[in-house]
């Protein structure tokens, strides 16, 4: 009995055909369930996070420049004290200082030009006179610093200086210089201030004999307060 045939095939090739059909959808499907078990058994991988963290804008911290508030110049003159002037500076003492006419002031220097020169009174066992001056040179460096240089290195090897260093007075940079000597076997002490003012170099210097230095020194330093270039 000859087979039948169904689109041109016998009932052998159909089912050879149906067999591999079969066998290709159970491997599809193995495949598949392979893939998709696989893949949600699969931990996720730990994908790190870029925080961006902003950096603070710090607003700098301005340090205002304090000012020295002057004080009055009639609360720096001492009760009792006497003003001596001239037509360039004023200076207060106690009132024993008068005007002398003979000085000498200053640091070194040809050019130093005495303004003021006033003698204190003295004990009767003193052998030097308590001398106050008041002098001034023309600037001839581009500073005071390197000027000031320069008149110390031409100071006599006999002078000793004991202090040097700046001040201000009145809210005006200074130099306060400090010296010992001896003059004719007597040791004295004189405080020098040094200050510029524009072009011009101004000396206050105050002089006595060592005892009496350091008990006038409260008002020789109270006295450098009320020096003042007369405009």
């Amino acid at each position: 009995m000859q087979d039948r045939k169904y689109f041109g095939l016998n009932t052998k090739q159909i089912g050879i055909l149906a067999g591999l059909g079969g066998a290709a959808c159970l491997l599809f499907c193995l495949t598949g369930w392979f893939i998709f078990r696989g893949g949600f058994s699969r931990q996720p991988a730990n994908t790190p996070v870029i925080v961006s963290t902003s950096t603070p804008f710090v607003i700098p911290t301005i340090t205002a420049t304090v000012t020295p508030t002057p004080i009055p110049y009639d609360q720096l003159i001492p009760e009792g004290w006497v003003q001596h002037r001239t037509a360039l500076v004023e200076l207060w003492l106690p009132s024993e200082f008068e005007n002398s006419g003979q000085g000498v002031s200053g640091i070194s220097g040809n050019s130093v030009l005495l303004e003021m020169a006033l003698t204190g009174t003295t004990s009767s066992t003193s052998l030097y006179k308590i001398f106050v001056s008041v002098s001034f040179e023309p600037l001839t460096t581009g500073s005071l610093d390197a000027f000031l240089e320069s008149r110390l290195s031409n100071i006599p090897a006999d002078i000793n200086m004991t202090e040097r260093r700046k001040v201000l007075i009145n809210s005006t940079e200074a130099y306060r210089l400090m010296f010992e000597s001896n003059n004719n076997n007597v040791l004295t002490n004189d405080l020098l201030f040094v200050i510029l003012d524009g072009t011009t170099i101004w000396y206050v210097r105050y002089s006595a004999q060592i005892n009496e230095f350091y008990e006038m020194l409260p008002a020789f330093e109270q006295s450098i307060k009320t020096f003042r270039i007369v405009r």
